[in-house]
């Protein structure tokens, strides 16, 4: 099962539902082309992923022009776009090394630096107005809560499933 399947599938079980939509695989529904939207923090773009071809690539629609800057371009999936609080990077997932890890993408030179590298799946990432990037890794066996520094450093773990004080 392919990258794009299995994150479309976590997202509508989320939902709870949908599963007549025609990216996987059902007769009925939308076609799914462009996914999660997120607002830059001025509100004058747009970023998403968008499936118009073979792989989940990055896009930017600036709102006033309508014009579109593509941000990725691969033979991999890289997904769930989200803002730095100053509006310059985003930070995304992508599988480019045979797994899911965190990335952060310059918008002005288009420079990919990784964040995490870890053999299991760092997921979801969100920056913090802290500045920090929040994401999902199961790297314990567990799906759990860690956060990192823009430029990979500081990785800490939030959340313990496995302690019994805890929610």
């Amino acid at each position: 099962m392919g990258k794009r399947t299995l994150i479309a599938l976590g997202v509508l079980s989320l939902l709870g539902g949908l599963a007549a939509c025609s990216f996987l695989g059902g007769q009925d529904g939308p076609e799914f082309v462009h996914w999660e939207p997120v607002l830059s923090p001025d509100g004058s773009k747009l970023a998403y992923e968008s499936a118009e071809g073979e792989r989940l690539e990055l896009f930017v629609r600036h709102l006033d022009t309508g014009n579109v800057q593509q941000i990725t371009s691969n033979d991999v999936d890289d997904w769930s776009p989200t803002w730095s609080p100053d509006g310059e990077q985003i930070a995304f997932a992508s599988s480019r090394d045979e797994n899911a890890d965190i990335y952060v993408v310059t918008l002005e030179s288009l420079e990919v630096v990784r964040l995490t590298r870890d053999d299991d799946e760092d997921i979801n990432p969100h920056w913090g107005v802290d500045g920090r990037i929040y994401f999902n890794s199961n790297r314990t066996d567990t799906w759990e809560i860690y956060s990192v520094n823009p430029d990979g450093s500081d990785l800490i773990r939030i959340t313990y499933s496995d302690d019994p004080d805890l929610p």
